[in-house]
């Protein structure tokens, strides 16, 4: 099993769904993930989704396996210092607080820096650590309406929506996973740390690429429900099945005319209504109306099927539960199913990187607030039974 970063230690301070699932990804690669939270609460993630019998709910679960955890009261000055030691030899420290947050505490990079010239620090913000936005408090719905998400999701006679899964955050984590394995590789080179900066609002931005083609092309009224970007591309959209709906593309003119084939309409492939793409595009409401005539006496599966066979893009508009026991995601090993110490049997996501087709490992499942407490300081400090009980009594861990 390939652990390229198993030499590696994190400290991690971030909660929710961005910074969690960056530092879930390196640990999937090897690293050791301490995820350091504060005494009582922990992550606020933990409280979501949470029924009153449990430590914590699904999407905390989902986002903190392979790690364990400690608590520390960073705004104490014991600490404050217990930390700074933790620092002296770790490789990492990763923290998504609000601009400002690490700096109140006297946690900056500054501070950070001197008690180890190697170490990396990351910190992923919402709008960034400059900017007229920089203090601006985020999560991810805010995020999407900011950066344009909403404008362009939703139907077009209709308000704008947020995206229902939560993209800003997840490809803020993506983008931070990313930004530290670069500056593992700088370091790599130079025996160096540095910072590295990511924020929500920039990582959301290019998910824009196709609306910001159309815009360029002089393209309004973008929001247009699933078709493509201003109604540019048709057949493009969702349709109607038997037993729910099909995702249709049949943008070109080949599978266009092989769709046009298995609809037994060949006809329509020279129609000048609908021969070239931007006939197509100007007749599609006419183009929806014909496709979804033929695809609501057929089910997904025989859309799914035929399609496939002819090359013509298409996918089953699949429910969550249908998503979660997917057969494919299951072979291929991103979702593995457990029987998790907390939450009983469940099914969770794991690492989408491979490497030499290695199937992503899940070593240890989502800990309790400061699990590993006692033998993390015990060991990583050298502080005795006593010394941890009075750390614990006066709420310093």
């Amino acid at each position: 099993m390939h652990q390229p970063l198993a030499d590696l230690r994190i400290l991690d301070l971030t909660h929710y769904y961005a910074g969690p699932y960056a530092t879930m990804l390196l640990s999937f690669l090897g690293a050791d993930v301490v995820k350091i939270e504060a005494p009582g609460v922990g992550d606020g993630a933990r409280g979501l989704f949470r029924k009153r019998e449990r430590a914590y709910g699904y999407p905390f679960a989902l986002l903190n396996n392979n790690k364990r955890s400690v608590t520390l009261n960073l705004k104490s000055e014991r600490g404050r210092d217990l930390f700074l030691k933790l620092v002296e030899t770790a490789d990492i420290v990763v923290e998504n607080f609000a601009a400002g947050a690490m700096e109140s505490m006297g946690l900056s990079y500054e501070t950070l820096r001197p008690r180890n010239p190697r170490l990396i620090y990351a910190t992923n913000t919402g709008f960034g650590l400059s900017g007229p936005y920089r203090d601006l408090a985020a999560f991810d719905p805010i995020v999407q309406a900011m950066g344009g998400v909403m404008a362009i999701t939703g139907e077009a006679d209709g308000p704008p929506l947020k995206t229902g899964a939560a993209i800003a955050d997840i490809l803020g984590g993506a983008h931070l996973c990313a930004g530290l394995l670069a500056a593992i590789r700088e370091r790599d080179r130079t025996g160096r740390g540095l910072m590295v900066e990511l924020c929500l609002y920039d990582s959301i931005v290019p998910s824009l690429t196709s609306f910001l083609g159309a815009y360029g092309m002089g393209l309004k009224n973008l929001r247009d429900g699933n078709r493509a970007s201003g109604g540019a591309i048709a057949p493009y959209n969702s349709y109607p099945a038997s037993d729910g709906h099909v995702m249709i593309l049949a943008g070109d003119n080949s599978r266009w005319r092989r769709l046009c084939e298995l609809m037994g309409r060949a006809e329509l492939a020279d129609d000048p209504r609908f021969a070239t793409p931007s006939a197509r595009a100007r007749n599609r409401h006419e183009v929806d109306r014909i496709v979804g005539d033929w695809t609501v006496a057929k089910t997904r599966r025989e859309l799914f099927e035929e399609m496939g066979r002819a090359e013509v893009f298409c996918g089953i508009v699949q429910e969550l539960d249908e998503v979660m026991a997917d057969s494919h995601l299951l072979e291929r090993g991103l979702l593995q199913t457990v029987e998790h110490p907390e939450l009983g049997p469940m099914t969770i996501f794991t690492s989408p990187i491979r490497l030499d087709g290695d199937r992503p490992r899940v070593k240890s499942l989502s800990p309790k607030l400061g699990a590993d407490n006692d033998e993390f300081y015990s060991v990583e400090l050298g502080l005795n039974a006593s010394e941890i009980a009075l750390l614990r009594e006066q709420k310093i861990i």
